[in-house]
């Protein structure tokens, strides 16, 4: 990337992308079975995201864009453990 601004808005827009997949997991009881398997891999995802965007120097960054990012990744991974703990009951 050229500058860090750009590496920002990239790892911003993953990090709004996997929330929204991890929004559409939270469905109907009888489906939570189903959906383990997924929750556990985009979990997975939102967590290396989140050490990736630990790593990456914010010198030239925007504040707000930067604190977006750790707020979508950190919803999508609170969503994702809801789900997986609610589906250890179920299934």
């Amino acid at each position: 990337m050229r500058n860090s601004q750009e590496t920002t808005l990239l790892f911003l827009a993953v990090a709004v992308v996997l929330f929204f997949f991890s929004l559409t997991l939270l469905p109907a009881v009888e489906l939570y079975c189903r959906f383990q398997r997924p929750a556990v891999f985009l979990l997975v995802l939102q967590i290396v995201l989140f050490g990736i965007r630990i790593h990456v120097p914010r010198m030239l960054t925007d504040r707000a864009l930067v604190i977006a990012t750790f707020v979508f990744i950190i919803l999508g991974v609170i969503f994702n453990i809801v789900l997986l703990v609610t589906v250890r009951g179920k299934c």
